[in-house]
């Protein structure tokens, strides 16, 4: 059965995260989507894993249900294949620096498609003394912002955060934007979107601007992360855990003691703390009696801790490694990982599709592309013949089998 979005065409003309991951949902949702690369190729496809070439595990891992045209866009010829795939499609999604090709502006492309949605990533949006950055920028967006922790430590020099947050999150809002405008498009037709990095993650911590401005002191779940040590869970004879009992009240701390065989914490000097503030990781003073708890853990396996902790209506989970998490038994129930023969490389693990849907099943049809992979197929579509897509080729402007 096909997806929620089969018989949607998306035209992406974005490399590296947000713009790729974004086309990728939609693909995932059954779109046709249709990756446009300069001749060098989208360049996250070197990351991750050189002995791959040109299909690193970052590119497989954003890049599903795609098919690849490699175009050199700076001659007539690549501008104009463009334009043909874009004159049928009903989504753009452009990187800024594509956005500023004479050719394939937006107000250009929507002029030759009324109905065309067209969203433009930037790093810190279209106006502005920063205006139509190509969406690059990860650690100055994050240091910018301050969107996520990475700041790091009240008095000492801000730090980044080792992932690429404020692109994922552009990618994830993107998607919402695109949908919303699909969905307004009877009404209005098509129109342009505007994503930050920059401003994504402002709004993805939006909550919390007033908690940040001027605290009273530095307490709460998602303030004290800059005041308190780093927080690598409670260590157990075989593993580490994360915990709360934070609402249990005197008889249920009495149980909890009984259970874990710690009824000495009764006569321990800083019983007071662990009994009233201490109560896992989230209370106030968590980081100074964790130690007490621990002399407890660390003679229990982390399954125990955790079933004592869950009758009496804490909560507590594994702090599990990336490879305990992909292991799972929960993980392989929900199809985290998705496994799939990918030609010339064999079997390639990434991670799989977010949603379920129960009548119109999202899918992977298709594995990441090799770069130009589609050229002949994707431009026969769009009109042009063999005899085209071959002078194409000697020309230069097509790249690609």
């Amino acid at each position: 059965m096909p997806g929620p979005l089969d018989g949607y065409k998306v035209v992406e003309l974005a490399e590296g995260v947000a713009g790729p991951y974004a086309a990728m949902e939609l693909g995932d949702g059954g779109a046709d989507v249709v990756k446009v690369e300069r001749l060098g190729g989208d360049r996250a496809r070197g990351w991750g894993s050189s002995a791959l070439g040109t299909l690193g595990s970052s590119f497989l891992g954003m890049n599903r249900n795609k098919r690849s045209v490699s175009v050199d866009i700076d001659t007539d010829g690549g501008a104009e294949v463009v334009r043909r795939l874009i004159a049928d499609a009903d989504v753009v999604i452009a990187d800024a620096g594509w956005a500023q090709h004479p050719q394939l502006q937006p107000d250009a492309l929507t002029s030759l498609n009324a109905n065309l949605v067209y969203l433009c990533i930037s790093e810190y949006g279209e106006s502005g003394p920063l205006a139509n950055r190509p969406p690059y920028g990860e650690l100055s967006a994050q240091l910018a912002s301050e969107a996520t922790t990475s700041l790091g430590v009240i008095g000492q020099a801000p730090v980044r955060t080792a992932t690429d947050t404020a692109q994922m999150f552009a990618g994830i809002y993107s998607t919402q934007a695109v949908l919303a405008a699909l969905f307004a498009r009877d009404e209005v037709g098509g129109q342009r979107i505007d994503i930050s990095l920059f401003g994504c993650l402002v709004a993805l911590r939006s909550t919390l601007w007033v908690a940040l401005a001027h605290p009273d002191e530095w307490w709460g779940f998602h303030l004290d992360s800059y005041v308190k040590p780093q927080d690598f869970g409670y260590a157990c004879k075989d593993g580490n855990i994360y915990f709360s009992i934070n609402r249990a009240t005197q008889e249920q701390r009495d149980q909890l003691y009984r259970d874990l065989n710690m009824e000495w914490i009764k006569t321990d000097p800083q019983y007071d703390l662990v009994n009233t503030d201490g109560a896992g990781g989230t209370a106030r003073y968590a980081h100074l009696a964790k130690p007490l708890w621990e002399k407890a853990f660390k003679q229990l396996p982390k399954q125990q801790v955790i079933d004592a902790v869950r009758a009496i209506d804490g909560w507590a989970f594994e702090k599990n490694t990336y490879s305990e998490l992909v292991a799972s038994e929960q993980a392989k129930f929900i199809g985290l990982i998705d496994t799939r023969d990918h030609p010339g490389l064999g079997p390639v693990a990434t991670v799989g599709i977010p949603w379920e849907f129960a009548d119109t099943p999202a899918s992977v049809r298709l594995p990441a592309p090799r770069l130009g992979e589609h050229a002949d197929e994707v431009l026969s579509a769009a009109g042009y013949s063999a005899s085209d897509i071959t002078a194409l080729r000697s020309r230069g402007v097509l790249a690609g089998a």
